[in-house]
């Protein structure tokens, strides 16, 4: 998966930044609520982690967002300078000038702290099941899965005949 800070939109961020508004004014709001101004030019912290479906005529984008109110930890390791966090998930499935956005439910979000020594041991990561039309998504902290974080998000109905 890749990894984008929205605490300050430009072009290249504008589709995520479109797909949560919502939830990141919600984020700030949250932080004036809490007398934090900090932000006055820009978001409260948020991050997001995505995937990408291209094709000739749909792209899909599965996305989870990572604020401060929006998450809840699920587990801190300082040994491998990761925290796993469940966070919304949104898939935007743009059909030409179309977009329809679904609510995904909760998904984990991996946030990596500080110099990580070796980029392979801890990492998100997504694949499109084509047969099944599913995402498949997953994590590995210190090269070993994370209970709870393997899901597969179907992307349409499944056929019946």
């Amino acid at each position: 998966m890749s990894y984008a800070d929205l605490q300050r939109p430009s072009a290249a961020t504008a589709t995520y930044v479109d797909i949560w508004k919502d939830a990141i004014e919600s984020n700030n709001q949250a932080y004036r609520e809490r007398g934090d101004h900090r932000f006055v030019d820009s978001n409260a912290p948020v991050t997001e982690a995505h995937f990408t479906i291209w094709s000739p005529t749909r792209s899909v984008v599965l996305t989870i967002l990572n604020t401060a109110i929006g998450c809840t930890m699920k587990a801190s390791m300082p040994q491998a300078r990761a925290t796993v966090k469940f966070c919304p998930l949104r898939i935007a499935v743009y059909d030409g000038l179309r977009v329809r956005t679904m609510d995904g439910g909760r998904a984990c979000f991996l946030e990596l702290v500080g110099v990580v020594q070796d980029a392979a041991a801890s990492a998100a990561y997504a694949a499109y099941d084509v047969s099944s039309r599913t995402v498949k998504i997953g994590m590995i902290v210190d090269h070993k899965a994370v209970d709870g974080c393997s899901l597969e998000v179907p992307l349409a109905p499944r056929s019946t005949d």
